[in-house]
């Protein structure tokens, strides 16, 4: 059983997890966008007042040259204005500043204007200033217009206002925070009750399955898709149960013979004829050994291990080896004529088992005649085969091929099958990338048709 992990190790929930990456990204843009907008509103606010001062020292050098200039100017508490003459002779100045040394700033050329950055005015009790000087000539000399604006009012101003703002982004974050857990919390019921019910599903209770949500959103797709993967889970565990029992009834039945035969010899008090008695042994032997390969094979192809080894082969080569290896019924007359070249991409192992099982297949349920071709298309190789027996009717086509399938299971039997070849076949098939199809036959019983693709290289040559 695995230990349970430290508590530091432990992660707070994801709906705490959101609420907490949503408050920090929230507080972080409010910050970030609040020292932008407090930049941008300074920026806005300096700039209007710096225009204003423009104005300003351009009323007073008219008035100036008109000589009409007051001795001091009115100007708002913080502001301030001087006029400096030839020599730094203080010609007006307002009446904050009345009496103090010129401003130890160059003078202006009469017509220009400019801006100084100044940050601190001795004679003010303020402290940073944007002192806009404007160059005029009276009918006495030319003078300077100094007009200056307090830039501390303006930071005072925002400083008060980006205070209001920190103070209420707490407030504002929690609110958001308070009303995410909240939507979270009925956005993730939900989810909460797929994984409260999928855990409770355990290998007894597989019919079992989650709540399917109405909507058909992210959280309706995600449990028709757990649903739909339960699905594929019984169906496995069905057919795994299934192929196991098959499998035990299928070994009982040599065994249960082996022993009997055994048994029986051993018992015997008359004379053990041991020929016949190892004949019939080694005829369950090879029966029981047939299984367990053919089981083998169905074991590697359920692992998805069949079909990598991969080479050139020539399918005919491959029918006409199991058509002379086959032991045939004289009655039945085994025709291949119709086996044309033909070379795909394949396990050879794998590709003789399956023309070996189509063909002993057709061959177990013939009347008189098995045809074998081999025929290509521009796209595929197709090994069709043909008998003239009962046939296979529409409506089972398709349960032949599952496993441990049989449609005449005393037959089978004494031909020594399990229902197991041409599952094997399919499954052979499936890892060449082929298909298998059944259908009417020509003769009058059962076709067979592999279908294996033929790569570009193959179609050339």
């Amino acid at each position: 059983m695995a230990e349970p992990r430290p508590a530091w190790r432990r992660l707070p929930s994801l709906r705490t997890r959101m609420v907490l990456i949503a408050a920090a990204a929230t507080a972080a843009v409010l910050v970030v966008g609040g020292l932008l907008l407090a930049a941008t509103v300074r920026m806005m606010l300096v700039g209007d007042a710096v225009d204003t001062a423009r104005l300003r020292a351009r009323d007073l050098g008219a008035l100036a040259a008109a000589a009409k200039l007051p001795p001091d100017p009115a100007v708002r508490d913080s502001d301030l204005v001087q006029v400096v003459g030839a020599g730094g002779r203080v010609v007006a100045a307002s009446r904050n500043i009345a009496g103090g040394p010129p401003l130890s700033l160059p003078a202006q050329p009469p017509g220009t204007t400019v801006v100084h950055e100044v940050d601190r005015i001795p004679m003010a009790d303020s402290g940073a200033y944007h002192v806009v000087a404007h160059g005029i000539i009276t009918p006495e000399e030319p003078v300077t217009v100094y007009v200056g604006v307090s830039i501390e009012e303006i930071d005072e101003t925002v400083a008060l206002v980006g205070q209001a703002g920190l103070a209420a982004i707490p407030v504002f974050v929690v609110l958001l925070s308070v009303a995410m857990w909240t939507v979270l919390g009925r956005t993730l019921a939900p989810v909460e009750r797929i994984r409260r019910e999928a855990d409770a599903i355990t290998a007894q209770h597989l019919d079992r399955r989650v709540f399917e949500p109405e909507q058909h959103d992210e959280l309706g797709r995600l449990a028709r898709t757990v649903n739909a993967m339960l699905d594929r889970l019984q169906d496995s565990a069905d057919r795994q149960r299934r192929f196991v029992a098959d499998t035990a009834h299928e070994l009982r039945s040599p065994i249960a013979s082996l022993r009997t035969q055994l048994e029986t010899a051993r018992d015997s008090k008359r004379p053990v004829h041991w020929d016949q008695v190892s004949a019939d042994l080694l005829d369950e032997t090879v029966r029981m050994q047939m299984l367990a390969e053919q089981l083998l094979l169905l074991a590697r192809a359920d692992a998805g291990t069949l079909g990598r080894t991969r080479t050139a082969v020539d399918l005919d080569d491959v029918v006409d080896l199991v058509s002379a290896r086959l032991v045939v019924d004289p009655a039945i007359r085994l025709d291949t004529r119709a086996v044309g070249p033909v070379q795909v991409f394949g396990d050879p192992m794998l590709l003789e088992q399956a023309a070996r099982n189509l063909i002993d297949n057709a061959v177990a349920h013939a009347d008189r005649q098995v045809r074998v071709g081999v025929t290509v298309t521009d796209a595929e190789a197709v090994l069709t085969v043909d008998d003239d027996g009962p046939g296979i009717p529409p409506e089972r086509r398709q349960e032949i091929f599952e496993r441990f399938t049989r449609l005449d299971a005393a037959r089978d039997r004494d031909h020594g099958g399990a229902g197991l070849g041409l599952s094997i076949v399919a499954d052979i098939t499936r890892a060449h990338d082929g298909r298998i199809d059944v259908g009417d036959s020509p003769l009058g019983g059962a076709r067979f048709q592999l279908r294996l693709p033929i790569t570009e290289e193959l179609r050339k040559s």
